[in-house]
């Protein structure tokens, strides 16, 4: 923050027309009656996705539908203030009605495709609002919704079933109505007879007799539902109408003769069944709060930022303890208290992100709930404030923080951490830091003002609120003491309450070694790497980028020849109207802005005609040109003249490291093109890079945890483990496999830690979803206790909601037993690659962890510069470079100990292409 820095974590806002005030939902009041609403969760749905124009979270999901319906759910609790709430869905499967028509509904279309990915996520929605579901395979909603309403309703109990389906109108009665909130029209007996021209009880007649276009009921041709309800007012059923058709007039029982046999099975369709036979407990729909775990996972994945900070439960943290520290007496006093304390979180307050740039405006520290202060040091004063001296408060801290016995909390830590290294201070004692703290108790996000609604049920005071915004904001610099105090202190008073929450909840969960010992040491190591940046051969760069615009210029000529016209290539729009309306290529599918011409769309196209090609590859070069060759150059720090990324430890969901700003781990290397921009990262002059990589560490993992004896031969006699699959798989030979075959093995072994379907497998081999479900089970064939073992994982996933590495890190995968397939499927596969990708993540910490710790003593001027995955590159010097090559690769192949042996490949060379 202050610049703002990025409290950890973040997510993007998705805002909509849509605007209904939640800040305080009443969960409790008095009534002498008590209502029970029962919510038509598909009318609502769909009713919210019309409603909504398009809005997206940061990943691209669609999100309006359950933007919508959230806002719905949450107006209607806020207004109508229910006692009991639940929410009737449809099951996927057939129904009664399909049974006994097969044409039931036949005529509705498919679902807008940018409502269908949302439909997975109502149920987590629901169960994050703390909202029960009311469902049954071969019902639909309204029958729930009808047994449920008759058999709670009563003088004590009324119930409102919320929908604007008129279907449902024939269930109203003295305590059951029906609410259209889209219209605001509440529907009694009477409403319903001025609406249906009958009492409740004749609507399914009606509805018999005219039919119901929606549900592709026929009902009786030329009778509509004028003539339908004069027939009912006149004879109330469709029974007492067969008795009596001789007083209907001729053209009118003509009709009815005709379809006299239909009419019963009409009214089956018609009527809902109000004696469903389905588990629930009338205390268990008792309205009660959000769940604030899912709902702060759920709803930050969704981008509705504003809407959980409304719906965090608020308890505002008392800020009457927070001081301003001005004097030198007063800091000297604080920092003894500290000293006493032996613990205490910190937060600076900065003039940038970036934190190889940042200059600190001040410090905030808090020991104790309540107790926190705030030292100005870099303010632009107004008249009558003072401040402390930098160099004087730096000196100070860096005495206190020499102190071992000292720890320092921090949010977002390694931020903080690097400043102050900067400035030659180095904090000696424990670290906790928690944003990492949360990160390996629960999922994200992990930023500070989510985790202080999540676990403080506070909301943090914002930075725009002491800067302002728009071009009237102010720098944090300017920002009066006694505000910027408030806003600072709080930070360090909200971290230090989090770290206790945190480290209560670690100790509960068996994770407290793995903190300690795996990822605060782990936070040094790349605080170090961080710091030290790679070199950048800039000249090479410009060079290539000259190239590229060559390059590009000669795509855009073989484009132009290859569909007759010039056009905006980078126009998603003109291109699709290009590729599907003037070469007429096949797959074309309509969006709002257009044709898709995504990768998936372009690389099916290229079978077909050469454009599709040509534009892939200019993407991919224009991409490289824009994210590397032209951007790397501009982000060098013009202090240390390096380049200078990020490497997060809190945000992929394995347990594996990511960098950012720039991103390094994302480099193409299967191209000429990516390889040629690594050539860039360089070895200062008298130094060589040096590129150690695990081998097949994830398949080694495997083989181990499984304790497959096939795979543990093979990795125990350093065999081709890629032959011995794609032996398996093809019947024959290892010795005799083409190198093709060999590749398919490859891809077969990786898959299956993957998780990949038959149909997955199929695309990426160009093959029949038969032949690779042939594929995978020949594999299974070859490694049967793989297969056990994966049965094994997933059926302790399914009982315990989450899945664990083999040093304890824990991924949670709610949705294992969520009832939508894919949905379910995707959590399968995340789960069992999280067991290896995961242990994986963990054993090349370790390794980075010791050799950073043991280097200087091996090479004192050799530094780790870059962890990809499973590769980690080293500057050395010329003339150590054999020695370090051999202390890293004997590390790194020791950092844990399998049933098969770790094997590390290593290159040396003047840049990173050369040596991978």
């Amino acid at each position: 923050r202050g610049a703002p820095r990025q409290r950890g974590g973040g997510t993007t806002e998705v805002t909509g027309p849509v605007t209904v005030n939640v800040l305080k939902l009443s969960f409790h009041h008095k009534v002498m009656t008590k209502k029970l609403y029962l919510i038509d969760g598909a009318n609502y749905l769909f009713r919210a996705f019309y409603a909504i124009p398009s809005l997206s979270n940061s990943k691209g999901l669609p999100t309006n539908a359950l933007y919508g319906f959230a806002q719905m759910v949450l107006s209607l609790i806020r207004e109508e203030k229910p006692d009991y709430i639940a929410v009737a869905l449809d099951r996927p499967e057939p129904t009664f009605r399909h049974q006994l028509f097969s044409a039931y509904k036949a005529n509705r279309r498919e679902p807008p495709s940018d409502l269908i990915p949302q439909f997975p996520y109502v149920r987590p929605l629901l169960e994050a609002l703390n909202i029960q579901i009311m469902e049954k395979a071969g019902f639909e909603a309204d029958d729930l919704m009808g047994t449920v309403a008759q058999k709670e309703a009563s003088s004590e109990l009324q119930v409102v079933i919320v929908s604007g389906d008129k279907d449902l109108l024939q269930l109203v009665n003295d305590h059951v109505s029906v609410y259209d909130t889209m219209k605001a029209i509440r529907y009694g007996a009477k409403e319903v007879e001025t609406k249906m021209g009958v009492p409740p009880a004749e609507v399914v007649e009606v509805l018999t007799l005219a039919g119901d276009a929606s549900d592709n009921i026929p009902g009786i041709s030329g009778i509509g539902p004028k003539t339908a309800v004069q027939l009912i007012q006149e004879y109330h059923s469709v029974e007492n109408i067969l008795a009596n058709l001789e007083k209907i007039k001729t053209s009118v029982r003509g009709r009815i003769e005709e379809k006299k046999e239909e009419l019963k099975l009409y009214k089956q369709l018609t009527k809902i069944d109000i004696d469903v036979s389905f588990p629930y407990i009338l205390e268990s729909l008792k309205l009660t709060p959000p769940h604030p775990e899912r709902m702060q996972s759920l709803f930050s994945e969704l981008g509705f930022t504003k809407l959980l900070q409304q719906l965090a439960p608020t308890k505002e943290i008392d800020r009457s303890g927070y001081r301003l520290i001005q004097q030198k007496v007063d800091f000297i006093q604080l920092l003894e208290t500290i000293k006493k304390q032996r613990s205490c979180a910190l937060d600076l307050e900065t003039t940038s992100l970036d934190q190889m740039q940042a200059k600190i405006v001040g410090v905030s520290v808090a020991f104790a709930n309540h107790d926190a202060f705030y030292i100005p040091v870099g303010h632009r004063l107004q008249l009558g404030e003072q401040q402390l001296e930098l160099n004087f408060v730096l000196e100070a801290l860096r005495a206190l923080f020499l102190d071992p016995n000292i720890e320092v909390v921090g949010q977002n830590l390694k931020y903080d951490l690097t400043i102050l290294k900067r400035h030659d201070v180095e904090v000696k004692g424990k670290i906790f830091d928690t944003m990492v703290a949360s990160y390996l108790v629960s999922s994200g996000p992990h930023n500070l003002d989510t985790l202080a609604q999540v676990h403080l049920h506070h909301t943090n005071i914002s930075y725009e609120d002491v800067t302002g915004k728009g071009k009237k904001q102010i720098c944090f610099d300017e920002v009066p003491l006694l505000q910027a105090c408030e806003y600072a202190a709080e930070d360090a008073d909200v971290t230090f309450r989090l770290s206790e929450i945190f480290r209560n909840k670690l100790k509960e969960l068996n994770l407290l070694s793995l903190f300690d010992e795996m990822e605060m040491r782990l936070l040094r190591v790349l605080m170090a790497m961080e710091m030290h940046g790679v070199a950048l051969d800039v000249q090479l760069l410009a060079a290539l980028s000259q190239e590229f615009d060559l390059k590009l210029r000669s795509f855009e000529q073989k484009i132009y020849e290859a569909c007759g016209r010039e056009f905006n290539i980078k126009s998603p729009k003109q291109l699709g109207e290009i590729l599907f309306g003037k070469l007429q290529l096949p797959g074309g599918k309509r969006t709002k802005t257009g044709y898709s011409t995504s990768q998936e769309v372009l690389d099916e196209l290229a079978l077909h005609h050469e454009l599709p090609r040509l534009i892939l590859e200019y993407r991919s070069i224009s991409k490289l040109k824009s994210t590397y060759v032209d951007a790397l150059p501009k982000l060098m720090n013009e202090q240390t003249g390096r380049l200078h990324t990020s490497l997060n430890q809190a945000i992929a969901a394995t347990g594996r490291l990511s960098s950012s700003d720039p991103n390094l781990q994302n480099i193409p290397i299967r191209s000429e093109e990516g390889r040629r921009i690594r050539k860039a990262f360089v070895a200062p002059k008298g130094f060589l890079l040096l590129d150690c990589d695990y081998s097949q560490i994830e398949l080694r993992v495997l083989a181990h945890m499984s304790r497959d004896e096939a795979l543990i031969d093979a990795f125990t006699k350093n065999l081709d483990v890629h032959a011995i699959t794609a032996s398996g798989i093809y019947g024959i030979a290892a010795e005799k496999l083409t190198k093709e075959q060999r590749n398919v093995g490859k891809t077969v072994n990786f898959s299956t830690i993957y998780g990949q379907s038959a149909f997955g497998l199929s695309k990426q081999l160009d093959i029949h979803p038969e032949e690779a479900n042939a594929y995978i089970d020949r594999y299974f064939a070859t490694y049967p206790k793989v297969s056990l073992y994966r049965d094994e994982i997933l059926a302790k996933a399914k009982k315990e909601k989450c899945v664990s590495t083999l040093f304890g890190r824990r991924r949670l995968v709610p949705d294992i037993v969520h009832p939508n397939h894919m949905v379910r499927q995707a959590a399968e596969r995340a789960a069992f690659n999280t067991v290896f990708q995961g242990t994986a993540a963990d054993i090349i910490k370790r390794a980075m962890i010791t050799i950073h710790e043991k280097l200087p003593n091996i090479s004192p001027r050799s530094k780790m510069l870059l962890q990809v995955h499973d590769e980690l590159i080293f500057e050395v010097p010329q003339d150590e470079i054999e020695k370090v090559k051999t202390f890293v690769v004997s590390e790194m192949q020791n950092a844990a100990q399998l049933d098969v042996p770790l094997l590390v490949e290593a290159g040396i060379g003047p840049n990173w292409d050369d040596a991978h």
